[in-house]
């Protein structure tokens, strides 16, 4: 066996949030915003759509629009080649 694949402190691991990158962390720090500001608007609200009116609250009509932008947005995303 010979030293020639030792690194000098290649047995020292970074930590794992170490390894995020921007995009991520900006990621993590919106969606803990979100549901930080569904959790505090828990009020009624009456929602329409087309010609259907109804009464949720508040946070169920925002998780949904939540949910249907992730979609949106993971549908629409186009990867660089």
């Amino acid at each position: 066996m010979t030293n020639q694949n030792k690194v000098k402190g290649a047995n020292t691991a970074k930590p794992w949030w170490h390894r995020l990158t921007l995009r991520q962390v900006i990621a993590v720090v919106l969606a803990i915003l979100a549901v930080i500001f569904i959790a505090q608007n828990r009020q009624e609200t009456a929602v329409s759509l087309l010609f259907v009116t109804v009464t949720l609250p508040l946070w169920i009509t925002l998780a949904c629009a939540t949910v249907v932008g992730i979609a949106v947005g993971w549908l629409a995303h186009r990867r660089s080649a």
